[in-house]
């Protein structure tokens, strides 16, 4: 188990290196990756992969190590897991794989992208938190809030990007829905 959990770390501390890289260097970013063939693509797709499956399965290996009533725990960490992979699902149908995985295309401003400019990511945080609260798991606790820390830095190594692709549109779309979730995001 321990390999595992050190795994996943280490993926995750180096993905989150390589998308501090690209907010400090626009010009030669990781991410968004520059095409489908590119190693950034792949690497990209590899740390995906093991923080997608690595923390659950660390979590699994290790759950019961947080000592949190599992009796108000589970029921709840599932539901997040149910909820989560809906939006996720959804917003992966809205923009299409190839974009989800950071190649280019259309600018997407409808279905949920109409409440949240980043709506995976939202799903993904409230899943890594379902997952948490389901295998009550300490390690999942430290991998998955690395992992929370990775996708609250993504946006900002991909707005320059997006801006350079649909300039003012993207100002616009981006002056209309919140990053993540806000008032705008309920219609407040």
């Amino acid at each position: 188990m321990f390999p595992l959990y050190v795994a996943v770390l280490a993926s995750v501390i180096l993905a989150v290196l390589g998308v501090a890289y690209s907010i400090l260097h626009p010009e030669s970013r990781l991410w968004p990756p520059p095409g489908r063939g590119s190693w950034e693509f792949w690497a990209i797709l590899g740390v995906d992969t093991i923080c997608t499956v690595g923390v659950p399965v660390v979590g699994l290996l290790d759950r019961g190590s947080l000592g949190i009533s599992h009796q108000l725990a589970f029921p709840l960490g599932a539901l997040l897991i149910l909820v989560s992979s809906l939006l996720i699902v959804w917003a992966m149908r809205a923009l299409g794989l190839g974009q989800s995985f950071g190649l280019e295309g259309g600018l997407v401003t409808d279905g949920p992208y109409e409440y949240s400019r980043n709506p995976q990511y939202v799903g993904f945080v409230l899943m890594l938190i379902g997952v948490v609260l389901v295998t009550n798991s300490v390690q999942a606790l430290v991998a998955g809030s690395m992992v929370i820390i990775l996708v609250l830095l993504a946006p900002f190594s991909e707005e320059p990007w997006l801006r350079e692709q649909f300039g003012s549109r993207y100002d616009e779309y981006c002056e209309r829905v919140p990053r993540f979730l806000g008032l705008r995001s309920i219609g407040g």
